[in-house]
C-alpha cells in the first residue's frame, strides 16, 4: 500500500444474518473502474493487499470481501449448506461496491472456488457488470470423485456433513517458500479439513456450472497456471471455449502453481491483469 492509497473497511449484512467484512483500497483521484474481488477456500480478502496496491498504482480501486465462515466474517468456519449462501455474500457485497462507487465500471475477480462461486453468480444472477476475471478457478477439481464415488460423497455430505476431510496441502498454492509459510502461519486462514458438507455443496455448485457455461456472456479473462495441483486449468480452458463472450482470453502460465498472484512471477501476472483491464476501460 502506498502512501496516498486509502484503505478501509466495513461490514454487511447478509442472507442468515451473516456479518460480512470487506475492505477497499482506493488509488489518490477518481478510480477509472473498480476490481471486486472473492477470495478462494478457506483464505481471506487480505491476502490479495498486493494486488490491490499494484492495481492502484494504475488508477484502479480494489475491494474485497470474506466470504462468510472464512477470515473476519461470521459463521462457521468455512462451511455452508448451499452456495446460495455465498451467491448472497457477492450480491450484498456488489452492491455495497456500487453505493461506494456510483457510476463506475466493476469488474469481478474470483479466485479457486471464489473464481467458480464468481463463475455462478455471473450465470445464476446475470449481475451488471462489466467483466469477469477468473484466477486457477475451481470449475473442474483435480482427480474429482466420478460415479460410485461421487454419489457416495454427496450421501456422506447429507448424513454426516461436518466430517473433515484432510486439509488443502499448502506446499501446493505457491513455489515461492516465503509465501507458503505466511499461508501455514496466518490466523485468518483456515487449516482444518474441508467438511463432508461442504464438499458436496461445492460438486453441486460445479455441477450446475458445467451445465450452464454458455451463459457467460461478458468480457472474460481466465488466468490458470499450467502446474496447478488444486484445481484444473482443463476447467478453465472449457469455459473459455464454451462460454457464449465475443470477447474472451485465457492465459495459461507456464510451469505456475495454484496462487499465480503469489507465484515468483507475480509481476508478470498482475502486468497482464492491468493491460487487459486498460483495455476494457476508457481513458
Amino acid at each position: 500500500m502506498t502512501p496516498d492509497t486509502i484503505h478501509g473497511n466495513d461490514r454487511i449484512l447478509s442472507r442468515g444474518a451473516a456479518s460480512i467484512f470487506e475492505q477497499w483500497w482506493l488509488p489518490p483521484g477518481d478510480p477509472r473502474a473498480v476490481v471486486a474481488i472473492v477470495h478462494g477456500y478457506a483464505e481471506h480478502s487480505g491476502r490479495y493487499a498486493h494486488v490491490a496496491a499494484f492495481l492502484n498504482a494504475r488508477g484502479y480501486a480494489v475491494e474485497a470481501l470474506d466470504l462468510r465462515g472464512h477470515g473476519q466474517s461470521s459463521g462457521r468456519r468455512v462451511y455452508v449448506h448451499s452456495f446460495s449462501e455465498y451467491l448472497s455474500d457477492v450480491a450484498r457485497f456488489l452492491r455495497a461496491v456500487n453505493e461506494r462507487h456510483p457510476g463506475k465500471p466493476v469488474f469481478l475477480l474470483g479466485h479457486s472456488m471464489g473464481g467458480g462461486i464468481a463463475t455462478l453468480f455471473v450465470i445464476a444472477r446475470k449481475p451488471d457488470i462489466a467483466g469477469l476475471i477468473l484466477s486457477g478457478p475451481a470449475l473442474r477439481v483435480r482427480s474429482a470423485p466420478t460415479g460410485l464415488k461421487m454419489r457416495a460423497l454427496r450421501a456422506f455430505g447429507k448424513v454426516m456433513p461436518a466430517y473433515a476431510l484432510s486439509p488443502l496441502p499448502a506446499a501446493a498454492i505457491s513455489r515461492d517458500a516465503t509465501v507458503v509459510q505466511a499461508y501455514e502461519n496466518d490466523p485468518l486462514v483456515y487449516r482444518g479439513g474441508m467438511r463432508l458438507g461442504h464438499g458436496a455443496a461445492s460438486i453441486r455448485a460445479l455441477q450446475r456450472v458445467q451445465l450452464d457455461m454458455e451463459e457467460i456472456e461478458l468480457p472474460l479473462l481466465v488466468m490458470h497456471g499450467s502446474a496447478d495441483r488444486l484445481t484444473s486449468p482443463e476447467g478453465s480452458e472449457e469455459l473459455v471455449e464454451r462460454a457464449r463472450s465475443t470477447d474472451k482470453t485465457l492465459k495459461i502460465y507456464d510451469g505456475l502453481y495454484h496462487e499465480i498472484f503469489n507465484e515468483p512471477e507475480q509481476q508478470t501476472v498482475m502486468r497482464d491483469l492491468a493491460t487487459w483491464l486498460d483495455a476494457h476501460t476508457a481513458g
